[in-house]
């Protein structure tokens, strides 16, 4: 057994959500694995295993389960929710509050939230197997070579079901998804030191291979038998969907590193990709890289430098699409009576498409001084992504609303800084200070010939998201607040805003984030706090919105504006020039106004501060430890107090809870949550 080691590891996760009725359950096995056969020989294994139970995730988003949408878009104030828990009459109907008529209670709209979380239910689980085996052989010094497989794979099933008796139509669905990723890799590798200089170098192959499956049916024209909730149990024919895909990428890649004195270092890279996603023609692509750097402190000797090294660098990478975009197939379309039928995509497919091309250069300076009191690692990067993959807007007159092109540029510049400070240090005492800080600017450079814009996406009302040429990335579009010469609002003859043409109110993208971390020990006993911080960027919120529309929101009914009414601050024409308004408005028609008028009132700062997480730990002395090389016992807390948000209630990062194109717009979202815990940790 001294050629080998083992490790086992177990853990197990029941999250109950702030949601009724909705539960995560995950359970990982982790087993790594390494023998060593001979001098020459060995092999290593890291296997893991992953089990994830959802039941009744809570549906985010302006949806028919949303319960955040219900409550917070289109509720009710005055609703008794302890009353509406027994949200089933005796004969099995729903008890709703929205009723189509006095004498009809059909639900209208929406749905009893309880019934939503009780009877409207979802159910997913997901099996993964993911990890990797390396078989490495020395064949002379400084000379081996390495072959390694690696895989990611899983299995999902979804079940969803909407019962009978609410307001939308009764159905069911079940959804089945396969993925599998396999990469094989062989490397060669050779390292030598000779004097003051040292080599470190490697040739290798790599085959990717990804394949996935899905599996769709659902009900049509609801469910016959209430309560059942089979594919069978439809009133009309199921509706099926079945695809599968796969792909792969080949590659040929190397690197040679020279260094000198451990001082001096340049390094050179280059690979070699053959996408098949990708024409025959277009398909294979090299990209080189360089870097160097340079470690003065082996230089400058001085008391107080303990590291300082300088780095710079240029390199390209790419990336592909997904499959079957090249080439225009038919697609299974909607039954013609008892006829099945087939049609083309709405996008139009590309046979000249080559791969994104991602240009980057960055330079960077790390320190240490004053015996590793006062650390930093600063860096710079300016990144160029052109042939963008997108499936631009096209003239419907050509048969198509888009066609798959390599259109647009973007810039992504800014820096990464890191800096750890230690003020105070003792025998029994240290405090140690940890600052990160990041600041991105991505600018859309191109779009494509003839276009100066692209629709990125549109929220649930209202708003677009939109890429735009010589803009930030992800400008949020919308109608704006008329302004006079001074930058006062207008206000119209019917006491409301005046609303401009469409035009930019901002972009998603922060101006800056970072993170303060203090951590104080004391002995055994370590506090550690962290301040997380974003200032800049823009979000639509359509909870904003809906919320003023429907009167559910704070402000609707402060300072009792439903009966005295509001006048609203700006200007008005008095037939000679601007003045300051004095026009009273009435409530209802200014708060619907957050719907029909002005957009950039639901458009929010996205900064804020947040207590991201305090934790209090403690690890025995080892006389304490018994068996154990080291035991820790530690209280956390995490998301425990947030300030400096635009509108109490709204946080940024809950309207980005999605991902793609769909950042920066909050459609009807759950609240952030506080999480409180306790670790123990065993060491042998």
């Amino acid at each position: 057994m001294d050629n080998t080691n083992f490790k086992l590891a177990l853990s197990n996760v029941n999250t109950q959500g702030i949601v009724p009725n909705s539960t995560l359950k995950r359970t990982n096995v982790g087993l790594n694995l390494n023998h060593k056969f001979s001098d020459v020989f060995n092999v290593s294994s890291n296997l893991n295993y992953v089990r994830t139970d959802g039941f009744n995730r809570p549906e985010q988003g302006y949806g028919e389960n949303s319960v955040a949408q219900k409550m917070f878009q289109w509720g009710q104030r005055q609703l008794d929710y302890n009353r509406l828990k027994n949200y089933k009459l005796t004969n099995g109907a729903q008890r709703t509050w929205n009723r189509t008529s006095w004498d009809d209670a059909t639900p209208l709209y929406s749905d009893n939230p309880y019934w939503t979380v009780y009877e409207n239910t979802s159910k997913d689980r997901r099996d993964r197997f993911f990890g990797n085996v390396e078989f490495k052989y020395d064949i002379a010094p400084g000379l081996y070579a390495l072959a390694a497989v690696s895989g990611d794979t899983y299995d999902m099933t979804i079940s969803e079901r909407v019962a009978v008796g609410s307001q939308a139509q009764s159905s069911y669905k079940e959804t089945y998804r396969k993925f599998t990723e396999m990469n094989y890799e062989g490397r060669v590798h050779y390292n030598k030191n000779w004097g003051d200089f040292s080599l470190n170098s490697f040739v290798g192959v790599n085959r990717r291979h990804v394949t996935a499956s899905l599996l769709h049916s659902e009900t049509a024209g609801g469910l016959l038998v209430p309560g059942l909730y089979t594919i069978t149990n439809s009133i009309d024919k199921p509706e099926t969907e079945s695809n599968r895909s796969r792909h792969e990428v080949n590659s040929v890649y190397g690197m040679l590193s020279l260094g000198y004195k451990n001082m001096l270092f340049i390094e050179a890279a280059g690979r070699n990709d053959w996408f098949s996603t990708l024409p025959v023609a277009n398909n294979s692509y090299f990209y080189p890289s360089i870097t160097g750097s340079f470690v003065f402190s082996e230089v400058i000797k001085q008391s107080w430098l303990n590291f300082g090294k300088v780095r710079a660098g240029i390199s390209q990478v790419s990336s592909d699409l997904t499959a079957y975009q090249t080439r225009d197939t038919m697609i299974v379309g909607t039954n013609f009576l008892s006829s099945p039928s087939y049609e083309l995509s709405n996008t139009k497919k590309n046979s000249e498409l080559k791969p994104e091309i991602k240009d980057t250069w960055e330079v960077g300076v790390e320190m240490a001084m004053f015996k590793n009191r006062f650390t930093f690692d600063v860096t710079y990067y300016n990144e160029v992504t052109s042939d963008l993959l997108v499936p631009v807007q096209h003239s419907y007159s050509t048969g198509w609303g888009y066609k798959w092109m390599n259109a647009g540029e973007t810039e992504n510049k800014g820096i990464e800084a890191l800096v750890n400070i230690v003020p105070i240090r003792s025998n029994d005492f240290e405090w140690k200070v940890t600052w990160n800080f990041a600041k991105n600017d991505n600018t859309v450079t191109k779009i494509a010939d003839g276009m100066d814009s692209y629709s990125l996406t549109n929220a649930p009302f209202k708003a677009q998201l939109w890429a735009m040429k010589g803009e930030s990335y992800g400008q949020i579009r919308g109608t704006d607040f008329v302004y006079d010469e001074n930058g006062n609002k207008i206000v119209g003859s019917d006491g409301q805003y005046e609303v401009s043409e469409v035009k930019n109110l901002g972009s998603i993208i922060p101006d800056y984030n970072m993170g303060i971390r203090n951590t104080f020990t004391y002995k055994n006993l370590t506090l550690s706090a962290l301040l997380d911080i974003q200032k800049g960027g823009k979000f639509f919120s359509t909870s904003h919105m809906w919320g003023h529309y429907s009167g559910m929101l704070e402000d609707t009914a402060a300072n009792n504006v439903r009966e005295n009414g509001l006048v609203l601050e700006g200007v008005m024409w008095d037939g000679q020039g601007y003045v300051q308004n004095t026009q009273t408005t009435e409530a209802l028609p200014y708060f619907e106004n957050f719907y029909y008028g002005v957009d950039k009132q639901n458009v929010l700062d996205a900064d804020y501060i947040k207590l991201r997480e305090v934790t209090l730990s403690y690890s025995f002395p080892k006389k304490w430890a018994g068996p154990f090389a080291n035991v820790t016992v530690s209280a956390f807390g995490r998301n425990l107090a947030t300030w400096g948000l635009d509108k109490k209630g709204f946080d940024p990062e809950q309207a980005s809870y999605g991902s793609g194109n769909v950042q920066g717009i909050e459609g009807g979202s759950l609240p952030s949550t506080r999480t409180y815990g306790m670790n123990l940790k065993l060491q042998f």
